[in-house]
């Protein structure tokens, strides 16, 4: 799986995710939702290329934060492309950063990856000093997802009730996408093997951002921003850790 995850990100998966239209979407969310944290540190883990590491260290300039994957692959072009004094990117492969703990942690689009996603949630936890910010699908999972290294994709409520288990509860929760997001767009980029293609690798010219622009102008205008949808994005906090 490792291999896999080295090819994406040298196979050019970069400006995908700085221009496509669900990743910005998903930024605007995450970052409409942290706006008014004051974390001290921040922990990104499955960083991949850094681009929604880097939007925390912006948002959160008096942080330090840290973004941290498997992927040497993208931790590399994470340390080329994306750098400000109070962002570091670190190759972790067994979870070290975790274990140092941070006010704030987040993943994002990793759950879904992850065999044993319980156990890696409850490490996710453990990590957390205060708060956690998550984000992966839910609904429907087309063929194409699994090409890009989907396991699953979650049913609604099934990952707050975990968190409850371990003692987080929810602080902003959001469903956002319907119907741009799914079902249009999944079904599109099923129909058009999205995840195979061209378009979804490499540089992107002006034509290609201007297009993504404006399918990104349709998720944020024209689509549901907290129920109904299937991109789910959440803030919770821990009660036993300093709960606001």
């Amino acid at each position: 799986m490792t291999a896999a995850y080295e090819e994406i990100w040298s196979g050019g998966w970069d400006d995908m995710r700085r221009y496509g239209p669900m990743a910005r979407h998903t930024r605007r969310i995450m970052g409409a939702i942290t706006r008014d944290l004051a974390p001290k540190t921040i922990l990104d883990v499955g960083c991949g290329e850094g681009s929604t590491t880097l939007m925390l260290a912006e948002l959160h300039p008096s942080a330090k934060v840290k973004g941290v994957d498997f992927s040497s692959t993208g931790i590399e072009v994470a340390k080329r492309h994306r750098v400000r004094s109070n962002l570091a990117f670190v190759h972790d492969v067994d979870d070290r950063a975790l274990a140092e703990g941070a006010d704030l942690v987040c993943c994002f689009e990793v759950l879904e990856h992850v065999d044993d996603w319980r156990t890696f949630l409850a490490k996710l936890a453990r990590g957390s000093n205060r708060d956690l910010l998550l984000s992966f699908p839910t609904g429907r999972m087309r063929p194409f997802e699994r090409n890009v290294g989907h396991l699953r994709n979650f049913a609604r409520g099934e990952v707050e009730a975990e968190l409850s288990r371990l003692g987080f509860r929810p602080v902003a929760v959001s469903y956002a996408g319907f119907p741009f997001y799914s079902p249009l767009y999944r079904d599109f980029c099923q129909l058009t093997n999205a995840a195979g293609g061209e378009v979804t690798r490499g540089s992107y010219g002006a034509t290609v951002k201007a297009t993504g622009y404006a399918l990104y102008l349709l998720f944020r205008f024209a689509s549901t921003r907290r129920r109904f949808g299937d991109q789910f994005v959440g803030l919770f906090t821990a009660g036993g850790k300093g709960a606001r």
